[in-house]
């Protein structure tokens, strides 16, 4: 297969988006922290493995749990590792 996955998109732009929210002055409750968790749903939805989908959760619980973004980023490269290693 050629090319990115429709995943493997959507998880790109959103690392890119946890780390511009990790140098924004932004609190943990309000604007993007909430916009990233709704996308991390999504993700999770259709992630096309059960081990995507609980790291993809992983990263939820992250969020969920207050950590902070570098966090967050953290388990969603261990995706990006996981799709380049299958």
């Amino acid at each position: 297969m050629t090319g990115e996955s429709e995943f493997e998109s959507r998880l790109d732009r959103l690392i890119r988006r946890v780390e511009a929210w990790n140098y924004a002055e932004s609190d943990a409750g309000a604007g993007l922290p909430v916009e990233i968790a709704k996308e991390l749903g999504l993700l999770a939805a259709d992630a096309p493995t059960a081990s995507l989908r609980r790291t993809v959760r992983a990263a939820q619980d992250a969020l969920d749990d207050g950590l902070p973004a570098e966090t967050v980023a953290a388990e969603l490269y261990r995706i990006r590792q996981e799709l380049s290693s299958s």
